[in-house]
Parts: C-alpha cells; sequence; structure tokens
C-alpha cells in the first residue's frame, strides 16, 4: 500500500499565505484597471460604477471569508500550530471562494468591453443551487424509502396469508 503524501501545517500556512497574495493581488489590479479605464478612456454610467461597486463588495466579503478560513494560529515561539483550513483543497470551500473571485474579476475586466458582462455574476448564484440541488436535495429525494413494517407486521401479513390458502370444504 502506498503512503498517501500529506501536507504539514507550515506548507499549508505558506500555500494559504501564496494564495491570498495571489488572488488579493488580482482583485487591486483588477479594481485599477476599470478605476483607471473609466475615469480617463471610457465613459462610464453610473449603473457601471453601480454594479462595479457590487463585484468590489463580493470580492471583499469573499477575500476577508479566506481570510478567516486560512487564519493560522503560533505558539510562543512563532511557530504554526495550525495553518487554518487549506484553501487550496479541491474538495474544501476555499476553492468555490476562489471561483467566485475568478467570476468577479472577470466580469469587471468584461464590463470594460460592455455592461451587460456584469450578468456573468448570475453563473455564481446558479452555480450554487446546482450543487446544493445536486448534494444535497437530489439525494434525498432518490433515497429509498424504509419500509415502515416491523417485525409484528411481517407476522401478521404471514398469518394472514397462511389463512387465505386454507380452502374450506362444506
Amino acid at each position: 500500500m502506498v503512503k498517501v503524501a500529506t501536507k504539514g501545517q507550515k506548507e499549508i500556512y505558506e500555500a494559504n499565505r501564496n494564495t491570498m497574495v495571489t488572488f488579493g493581488t488580482a482583485c487591486l489590479v483588477t479594481i485599477g484597471v476599470h478605476l483607471g479605464a473609466c475615469f480617463f478612456f471610457i465613459n462610464c454610467s453610473s449603473n457601471a460604477y453601480i454594479f462595479f461597486s457590487l463585484t468590489v463588495v463580493i470580492e471583499l466579503i469573499v477575500l476577508g471569508l479566506m481570510r478567516n478560513m486560512a487564519g493560522a494560529r503560533f505558539d510562543e515561539r512563532g511557530k504554526v500550530t495550525d495553518a487554518g483550513m487549506d484553501l487550496n483543497d479541491p474538495a474544501a470551500f476555499g476553492e468555490y471562494c476562489k471561483d467566485v473571485i475568478i467570476v468577479a474579476v472577470f466580469a469587471q475586466i468584461l464590463a470594460l468591453y460592455s455592461s451587460y458582462a456584469y450578468l456573468v455574476l448570475l453563473t455564481i448564484p446558479a452555480a450554487a443551487a446546482y450543487k446544493v440541488f445536486i448534494n444535497i436535495l437530489l439525494p434525498w429525494i432518490i433515497a429509498p424509502v424504509a419500509d415502515g413494517r416491523d417485525e409484528s407486521d411481517d407476522r401478521r401479513t404471514k398469518k394472514r396469508e397462511r389463512r387465505e390458502k386454507i380452502i374450506y370444504r362444506r
């Protein structure tokens, strides 16, 4: 049997820190590019600023959530005792947070071309609804129904079947 390689707390801490820096930088760069383009090159409407503010709020909330999930704890010597959740684990919630940031950044960049690009943000609740349906509701709906019969019901049905088999003669 092959031993599965596991990450230590220090590796998780470093990976989380790099992930936060990467996604934080991506958000800051797109915010700067979008604001610079709207102020100097493109005539943006008030709706564009409202939707842009919405994407910035989404990014800030998700970055704050990721920061809380990756909150590390240190001992008195400065060594990592708990690195928090692994943001790079494919099965963890951190992947969904990273996907939300990617969609928001993508919408901000596309919005420089057309303000209809903010409709891309509707993929976030659509994906969440899909995940809830597939992972929570559908297994509950198609789960096999447990028979409400118990042992006494089985005995009664067997007794009734025996009585029905008896042919009465006159």
